[in-house]
């Protein structure tokens, strides 16, 4: 198979630069069989092809962009997308649509590169972590006076996803979301949630009681989340355990987040890797009050062998797991939190213990619809598919 892979951003696990849209396609990309010629389309950014990724695909095309400024005025200042508009260049369309017809199927990733589905050739599937006007919608609901612009870019959206060709295949990650995208658009769409990869706890690690947070500290709602867990949930917990400390870790923390650091507290910016995070942790806890999609950082925590303590909104769409408490009221999601604490054989040695799904996983569920698509022949009609 010849398989043309679209992504909105370089393929990368940067600490600091990534994010979950990057982290997708380059976990699939390590994970797709080797029989799968992939050719690589993607935009410039700040962060360069990493090396494993260049030597998986036969060749890879990496497009400039437009200046910010200048997609800012395109987009009516970020309302119709500004994303969109720094990589809509007529060098981006003219490659995709020259490529996709080289090749048996064409794999297009995140929300800022699905205008070009207007432009390839041949079997299609689109993928997106959140799609654009589901995320809209969430963004709508928490805003305040300016609802009504946050209204109005949710509807732009829509719209937008409306007029994407028939024949694509359309794919999120939570199954929430796919069905909320599926009814928005009166057309069929698939969960394939992401993977994490399983590892073991040191059983001699001994750093007194440790909770941490993991997650983008520039990303509204984790924001949100932190401030929650060290403003409201850890004074409780310091009742009980007043040894205990807070671990806040992700990629760059905004001032509002680095301000909640304290003798108690510890936030890091950009770890090279969570897994030193969760090894070194008693217990993972995500208060998450809203969110969209699936939170990856509990699925990581619990491969990595950490219990983890989360709100419903926090453990959305994750299979139970022996390691998994989800509590929704406050007192009792201090008294599990307070448990994992103070538990005497807290630093056991820890594999999950649940079922895992593997990026490999993953990768194989991408390239089914890849298959399906090329055997629908390019019209979108799949047999066995239901919307979710």
């Amino acid at each position: 198979m010849k398989l043309l892979y679209v992504t909105e951003s370089v393929p990368n696990r940067d600490p600091m630069l990534g994010d979950g849209s990057s982290m997708i396609p380059f976990e699939v990309l390590r994970n797709l069989p080797g029989d799968v010629a992939v050719t690589l389309l993607t935009f410039a950014g700040p962060v360069d092809v990493p090396a494993v990724i260049r030597a998986r695909c036969d060749a890879v095309h990496v497009m400039p962009t437009r200046s910010r400024a200048w997609a800012t005025i395109m987009s009516v200042f970020g309302l119709t997308g500004l994303g969109k508009h720094q990589r809509s260049t007529a060098k981006a369309i003219a490659t995709a649509a020259q490529l996709s017809g080289q090749h048996d199927a064409t794999l297009i990733h995140g929300p800022h590169a699905l205008f070009l589905a207007n432009s390839v050739r041949g079997p299609l599937v689109l993928q997106t972590v959140d799609p654009w006007s589901v995320r809209a919608a969430m963004d709508t609901a928490t805003a305040g006076i300016l609802r009504p612009a946050y209204r109005a870019r949710e509807i732009l959206a829509l719209l937008a996803e409306r007029r994407l060709p028939a024949r694509a295949q359309l794919l999120t990650v939570g199954a929430a979301d796919a069905l909320t995208w599926s009814e928005r658009l009166a057309r069929s769409v698939r969960s394939v949630p992401n993977g994490a990869e399983e590892s073991v706890r040191d059983a001699s690690r001994r750093n007194g009681p440790v909770a941490c947070f993991v997650g983008s500290l520039n990303y509204g709602p984790n924001i949100d989340s932190a401030t929650v867990l060290i403003k409201k949930i850890a004074p409780l917990v310091w009742q009980q355990v007043p040894e205990a400390r807070f671990v806040l870790a992700g990629r760059r923390p905004e001032a509002s987040v680095q301000a909640l650091a304290g003798p108690r507290v510890e936030v890091l910016a950009n770890v090279p890797s969570v897994l030193e995070v969760f090894h070194a942790a008693d217990v993972a806890v995500f208060p998450d009050e809203h969110g969209v999609g699936i939170r990856n950082s509990v699925r990581e925590a619990l491969a990595a062998g950490l219990p983890v303590v989360a709100t419903p909104m926090a453990a959305r769409e994750q299979d139970p797991h022996p390691l998994l408490a989800v509590e929704p009221d406050t007192g009792a999601f201090v008294d599990h939190v307070v448990r994992r604490l103070t538990t005497p054989d807290r630093h056991q040695l820890s594999s999950g213990g649940g079922a895992l799904r593997t990026w490999r996983t993953v990768a194989e569920d991408y390239l089914d619809e890849v298959g399906a698509a090329i055997r629908s022949g390019g019209t979108g009609l799949q047999s066995g598919k239901s919307p979710a």
